[in-house]
């Protein structure tokens, strides 16, 4: 009877008697080279688990299926829905002795995945609810020779280097501005928090429910940070838009906001000149810490395979795939420049490659926390995110580029065509051009006003 009960309470966490033939996988998505993480991860599961197949499936990192259950046995996901997924028992538990190499992870990474399991009522202790495996934050890069933003610790200062309203072009004409990405509703909502954050030093979160209880000042630091781009760089989503990393480091703009996963995409023979540290978001910043987005290894409570499923998991966030993942392929010239989560892999990539030695230096400057919304998060996203990126976009001073209706050939011509061009959009501030990169394709005239 006492071994019958042993086993049945083995079963009951959640292991599996019998090993499936297929694990379905979902990769996190946006990284520069999807296909090199698919063919590292298959190479070392190969190696030692032939007998079960690695099935990828599409998946979202989470963005807009967070209130869908997931369907692979095993996925990989921004931890800023990691309270939402565990409750919603979208995460198997496991114990500290699953998870492999532990003592090689960041504090930040370890910490943000580590929670009570209970059940039926009754705390069973900590376990693990995922296992790490990218880190990023959110990065200001600029020339090592502009000691203005070298030296530049919050908004106020990186303000006065890069002074607002300097383009209204898709991409500067020249070394002036900044460039950043704020088109998308989650993108803004996550900045907002972030801007609060940096100026209030409070977490979790608090999250506003109605655009009365937003934080004015946030909103102000979202709105200045726009005002330092253009409406365009960093609002409208084209089809063949401008790379703004790969513009940045051929000379265009004076700074470029990114994530350290930017730098595969800019010019290799540049990268020295070009300096990165943790983007400041608040004119005072009140706490040390910084934030840092993860994305983790969850198993699928529902798999029919669970050994197999974390050991899967393991694989996935181990040391080795992630150096053969992260390491440039035969085809790139570049690593993929995403931040590992595990000192060793960063000590062994900065050996080769000088910019992990000083994103290395950034992360230990930073004191990083791990960017975790509550299990609302899903519902408030739902409520706020358009209403935040709106309220961010309010009162832009700077005016826009607007194609013009014909194009133009003199300045006799422009004063007919940009006054038709600009009748929606505040009227024309006297501006127009042909050239490149203002105008991609025909002509543009400065308009006072933009759409929202």
């Amino acid at each position: 009877m006492l071994v019958l009960a042993l086993v049945v309470t083995f079963v009951a966490i959640g292991e599996s008697s019998a090993s499936a033939s297929e694990l379905k996988v979902g990769l996190y998505p946006y990284v520069p080279r999807l296909d090199q993480f698919k063919n590292e991860i298959t190479k070392a599961w190969n190696d030692k688990h032939n007998d079960v197949t690695l099935n990828f499936i599409d998946w979202d990192g989470g963005y807009d299926s967070y209130h869908t259950e997931p369907t692979a046995d095993v996925y990989v996901f921004d931890a800023m829905f990691f309270d939402l997924y565990k409750s919603n028992n979208w995460l198997e538990p496991m114990y500290f002795s699953e998870v492999e190499n532990k003592q090689d992870f960041y504090e930040y990474a370890k910490n943000g995945v580590i929670g009570q399991y209970v059940k039926d009522g009754v705390t069973q202790g900590e376990k693990y609810f995922a296992i790490p495996q990218l880190g990023c934050s959110n990065v200001l890069f600029y020339r090592k020779n502009d000691q203005d933003l070298a030296n530049a610790t919050n908004l106020q200062e990186m303000n006065q280097a890069l002074q607002q309203c300097q383009y209204t072009s898709d991409i500067p004409p020249d070394q002036r501005g900044l460039m950043l990405d704020m088109e998308g509703g989650t993108t803004n909502a996550v900045l907002y928090l972030d801007t609060v954050y940096k100026r209030k030093g409070i977490y979790p979160f608090e999250l506003p429910m109605d655009t009365d209880a937003l934080d004015n000042q946030g909103i102000d630091n979202m709105q200045e940070l726009l005002a330092m781009a253009s409406y365009d760089n960093a609002t409208e989503k084209k089809e063949e838009e401008p790379d703004r990393a790969e513009m940045f480091s051929k000379g265009y703009g004076k700074a470029f906001m990114g994530y350290t996963e930017a730098m595969s995409r800019m010019q290799k023979d540049s990268l020295e000149d070009i300096g990165m540290k943790v983007m400041p978001l608040s004119q005072n910043d009140s706490t040390t810490s910084d934030l840092f987005y993860v994305d983790v290894v969850g198993v699928n409570p529902k798999t029919t395979d669970r050994a197999n499923a974390v050991k899967l998991a393991n694989l996935i966030a181990s040391s080795e795939v992630i150096y053969k993942s992260l390491n440039k392929d035969e085809a790139e010239g570049n690593p993929q420049y995403l931040m590992p989560v595990r000192p060793s892999v960063m000590w062994k990539l900065a050996q080769e490659y000088p910019k992990y030695d000083e994103m290395s230096y950034m992360l230990r400057q930073s004191k990083p926390l791990m960017f975790k919304l509550s299990e609302e998060s899903g519902n408030w996203l739902d409520q706020m995110k358009t209403p935040i990126k709106l309220a961010a976009r309010q009162d832009y001073p700077c005016g826009c580029d607007v194609k013009a209706v014909e194009t133009i050939n003199n300045q006799g011509a422009a004063e007919t065509i940009c006054t038709e061009t600009c009748t929606n959009h505040g009227g024309w501030n006297g501006q127009w051009t042909n050239e490149y990169p203002a105008a991609l394709e025909g002509s543009v005239c400065g308009c006072q006003q933009c759409g929202l």
